[in-house]
Formats: C-alpha cells, structure tokens, sequence
C-alpha cells in the first residue's frame, strides 16, 4: 500500500510540472531567455505565476542583466503580455524589474483581483523593491489600473496611464480624494520618449 501511494504522489507530482510546462509552451510563454534592450541593455526574461485564489495569473517578468543587481522598481504592466513586452523590454532596458501578464478573470472585479494578486506576488520577487512597485496601464486596463491603485493605495507607489480617455481622478470617492501624482503618457509618442518620461516618474 506504501509503495502504491508513494508511486501515485510521484506520478501526480511529474504530471503537475508536465502541465505546467505544457500551459507556458501553449501560451507562448518560453523558458528563460535573453534579449537586448532599446538601450543595448541585455534583457533576461522568464515565465512567472502569482496564485489567485485557486487558480493562476500568468505572466512574463523582464529584468535588466546587470554586475550588481540590487534591489530595484518594478512595473506591473496591466494590458496583455503581448502589448507588454515591447513596454517591458524599454522600461527594463531603463533599470527597473516589469511583469506583464494576462487577466484569468472577466469583468472589472475579476480583473482587479487578478491585478491585487499580481501585486501581492511580486513585492516578494527578489530584486524587487517592494516600496517602490507602480502601475502602468494601457487602453482598457487603465481602468483596472486606475480603480486597483485608488482601492488598495498601499500595493502600488505610483500610477502610470497610457492615453486612458478619462480622468482617473473622477472615477471614484478614493480618487477625488487622492493628493498624488498621476503620471499621463500620450501613446502617440515615440517608445524612448514615454520610457525616458516614465523612467523620470519613478526615479524622483
């Protein structure tokens, strides 16, 4: 009987890392790799998960390869992986740890757990700086950014809106209140120059 449920348990356990090899293959999430930066700043990303409940928030995380890599600002990118890297790949080029990742949940509710776990996970990253974390949204998920920050100030130091069509500021009690800064990017700008902005935003 032992040896029967010590087979099952390896069995179970060889299965577990099979699927979630298989899930980030499927999902276009390969294994670590490097690339170069905008800057010429070599680039390591890799797969990263952050549990939500029971199930999973998957995502990518980019950090600047670097001699002596203390612990830095990190970005959480709230959009898709595929509109993050781009924004990744300059911002880690620039310095700081980003993750961007795609929202398991529907709905502006589902989405902004999914943006809390995220948030929660990574301030535990080595590297990361977990007084320094921002948002940064693009198109629709300016607004999980946006609601996310104003609900749960103490996750996020700053928030960072690409082109998001409304004024954060009136979206709710929280957010009139706010005495912060909101750093705006016009999208229409050239990725150096919204990097160069955003990488001011953080570093003061």
């Amino acid at each position: 009987m032992k040896k029967f449920l010590k087979g099952t348990l390896i069995t179970a356990a060889v299965l577990a890392i099979l699927g979630g090899v298989a899930y980030h293959f499927i999902h276009g999430l390969a294994p670590r790799t490097t690339v170069t930066s905008y800057t010429g700043v070599e680039v390591e990303v890799e797969p990263m998960s952050f549990y939500r409940g029971e199930g999973k928030v998957f995502g990518r995380v980019y950090r600047p390869v670097l001699e002596e890599a203390g612990n830095m600002p990190a970005i959480v990118y709230c959009q898709n992986m595929a509109y993050g890297e781009r924004w990744c790949k300059a911002l880690a080029g620039k310095g700081f740890l980003c993750y961007s990742f795609d929202f398991a949940g529907d709905g502006e509710k589902a989405r902004s757990e999914d943006l809390s776990a995220v948030l929660k996970g990574i301030r535990n990253q080595r590297h990361v700086d977990a007084d320094r974390i921002y948002l940064l949204g693009e198109s629709n998920g300016c607004m999980t950014a946006s609601l996310t920050f104003f609900d749960h100030p103490k996750l996020a130091a700053g928030l960072i809106l690409v082109s998001p069509g409304f004024n954060p500021l009136e979206i709710s009690r929280k957010a009139r209140r706010f005495r912060g800064d909101i750093l705006v990017i016009d999208g229409s700008q050239a990725m150096w120059n919204a990097a160069t902005e955003i990488a001011e935003y953080v570093r003061r």
